[in-house]
């Protein structure tokens, strides 16, 4: 009796086993219809309409290329060649027109001879002005003749201009225009060909001490001309004017 019941039971385990995969096997394959079906109608709104004729195609294939850029080339403006083989050969018999304007005879026009005296030297023409410490023959100052030497000459020079400067010059105008300290003027001048003071040159911490320097050098007499080369030119010469107003 138990025999025949352990059957059945084995029996009855079998076909459930069986029945659960069955149902195992029909949920997957019901799953996989579900999230993996396709509907049979697709509604467009709005729905879509093309215009466009259908485009025929031959079946034949072309490769694109870019398009090259257009090369600009400039016109060349030439003169036409003359071939010479073109040229009209005239015969010795044939009777020349306007032989008269083709052909001029201009007779040159007779000048004068050049002389050597017409001749300039471009270096006469450009007058230079010597500085006065590279001068060969310092300007001489009234009174300075008897001294031998240039060096000698020149020192008097200086000594007799820095004479009247120190006589002549009003040191007093500082005060009158509320000026202190010490004042400092230069001042530059030449003498000229002729042994003129010319081209006189000012700068002052006051106009009025500059019209009061150009006071002064007006007052410088003429002098004898200063050399160079043995030709009188002008020289240039440089008086710094230095006083100190008290307080």
């Amino acid at each position: 009796m138990s025999n025949k019941h352990d059957a059945n039971v084995r029996k009855n385990t079998l076909v459930n086993f069986q029945i659960g995969l069955i149902a195992s096997l029909l949920f997957s394959f019901f799953m996989f219809e579900v999230y993996t079906a396709i509907p049979n109608d697709i509604v467009v709104d709005p729905p879509i309409t093309i215009d466009d004729a259908p485009v025929e195609w031959s079946h034949d294939f072309k490769v694109y290329e870019e398009p090259k850029p257009k090369e600009v080339i400039a016109a060349k403006h030439t003169k036409p060649v003359v071939d010479p083989q073109e040229f009209k050969i005239a015969k010795d018999t044939d009777v020349l027109k306007d032989i008269d304007k083709i052909f001029k005879n201009v007779q040159p026009t007779e000048s004068a001879p050049i002389r050597s005296s017409d001749i300039i030297d471009k270096e006469e023409e450009v007058e230079i002005v010597v500085p006065f410490d590279r001068i060969e023959s310092a300007p001489i100052f009234p009174g300075c003749e008897k001294l031998s030497t240039n060096k000698e000459r020149a020192a008097c020079f200086s000594k007799k201009i820095a004479r009247i400067v120190s006589r002549r010059f009003n040191t007093g105008l500082g005060q009158e225009y509320g000026l202190a300290g010490i004042q400092r003027i230069y001042t530059q001048f030449e003498v000229d060909a002729s042994g003129a003071i010319t081209n006189i040159q000012i700068r002052a911490p006051h106009p009025r001490l500059e019209r009061e320097a150009k006071r002064v050098i007006d007052l410088f007499p003429e002098m004898t001309p200063g050399k160079q080369r043995g030709k009188p030119v002008p020289v240039k010469y440089q008086l710094p004017i230095v006083f100190q107003i008290q307080d």
